[in-house]
């Protein structure tokens, strides 16, 4: 396949997700004409039946649309440490106790893992087992810079929630009342028995 057909391809397909001609066009060095004339051209060709219009080859030219308006997409753990997937600005959106609930998970999770220490030094040259790890560390340092962006009052959920979130992670005390009674050692059940 030429050139020419990718560069129809992504004409048609940022034109479907709404990116203005002129946009488009600057993109890739050519004019808004030109583009309206490579959207033409591929429908023209899915029309025909020589090729079909593919939901991932749209998923792709959204990620990267997403990418060079630069959004970054980041990796977080959930509650049973499986990893996923999400946007810096679907992080933006979130309320302020949504985001310390995921700096707390991630953090807890980034700095528990057996290979922690690893993760914070400078990556191998080539494959690094490490990137998942590394991801995650990255998007505790965004989630905790988003939130020092956000108002006062905001800042002062935020204090309030990595209080409580805190203690919930700590075990429960229990009062002197709750504590069982401790087994006499065998050295005191010797001098019992004399």
């Amino acid at each position: 396949m030429s050139a020419g057909y990718y560069v129809e391809e992504a004409c048609y397909y940022l034109y479907k997700l709404k990116l203005k001609a002129e946009d488009i066009g600057k993109q890739f060095n050519i004019s808004a004409e030109q583009v309206a004339n490579a959207v033409k051209e591929y429908e023209a060709k899915i029309a025909a039946g020589e090729i079909s219009y593919e939901q991932e080859t749209e998923k792709f030219w959204s990620t990267l649309l997403r990418e060079n308006s630069g959004d970054e997409k980041v990796t977080l753990v959930d509650e049973k440490g499986r990893y996923y997937h999400g946007w810096r600005t679907e992080l933006e959106q979130l309320p302020t106790e949504n985001l310390v609930k995921l700096l707390v998970l991630n953090k807890d999770y980034s700095d528990k893992h057996p290979l922690s220490e690893f993760s914070k030094t400078q990556p191998a040259v080539g494959y690094d087992p490490l990137i998942p790890l590394r991801n995650i560390r990255r998007t505790v340092e965004l989630i905790d810079e988003i939130l020092q962006k956000r108002p006062a009052t905001e800042k002062e959920k935020l204090s309030r929630g990595l209080r409580k979130a805190k203690k919930e992670g700590e075990p429960k005390r229990t009062s002197a009342v709750e504590k069982k009674p401790r087994k006499a050692s065998k050295l005191t059940d010797r001098k019992s028995k004399k």
